[in-house]
């Protein structure tokens, strides 16, 4: 087993924990105990909790990533945008471990400040590609001209940041269909014509 797979495989049991128990409760010895060795395998790999969560907010973001390719491959126009910013939705299981993850890192990263300066790097990467997509459509004259690629990747981000909040506070009360209808509400606004059904 190379160096690399075993690195995930002990950051993945760290995500788990994280998942299940919030970051205060995730440390070294926890993340081995949901591997089944000891600290030493562990400590190997990461020196201490901060590498190993922040090894998993890279996670988030690679996730992320990889949703995000795989969505505009299965469809065209605005409809692959669509399904584009549908990876950020808790709309299954894999997307709601994603947004507790993120959600964690993100109050253990308050009042911490190179934490922070982390996540910030994390969300722009993520923002990059959703200006150069808008701006790719906007050429195509799919968006509207008028609009802002970059003040819209920041309103996208704050929207789809907001309804996922909002599932995590309310699940019951936000279905999936529910926040896709949201999102798509929105992108028919920035559309030159011929909105996109649900």
């Amino acid at each position: 087993m190379t160096q690399q797979k075993r690195r995930l495989e002990v950051s993945e049991a760290a995500w788990w924990v994280i998942v299940r128990e919030g970051l205060d409760r995730t440390s070294i010895r926890a993340s081995a105990q949901e591997m089944g060795c000891t600290t030493g395998v562990v400590t190997h790999y990461f020196r201490n909790k901060q590498e190993l969560i922040l090894f998993a907010l890279n996670q988030v973001t690679e996730k992320l990533k990889v949703f995000m390719g795989k969505a505009m491959e299965s469809s065209h126009g605005a409809e692959a945008f669509i399904a584009m910013l549908s990876p950020f939705l808790p709309l299954d299981t894999e997307r709601q471990d994603i947004l507790r993850v993120w959600v964690a890192f993100l109050g253990y990263a308050v009042g911490r400040e190179n934490m922070m300066t982390e996540h910030q790097n994390s969300a722009a990467q993520l923002r990059a590609m959703l200006v150069k997509e808008l701006e790719r459509l906007q050429v195509a004259k799919i968006l509207r001209q008028d609009i802002n690629p970059e003040i819209e990747a920041n309103a996208l981000l704050a929207l789809l940041n907001g309804v996922s909040m909002h599932w995590l506070i309310q699940a019951d009360r936000l279905t999936s269909n529910q926040q896709q209808l949201v999102i798509r509400r929105y992108v028919n606004e920035l559309l030159v014509e011929n909105p996109v059904s649900s």
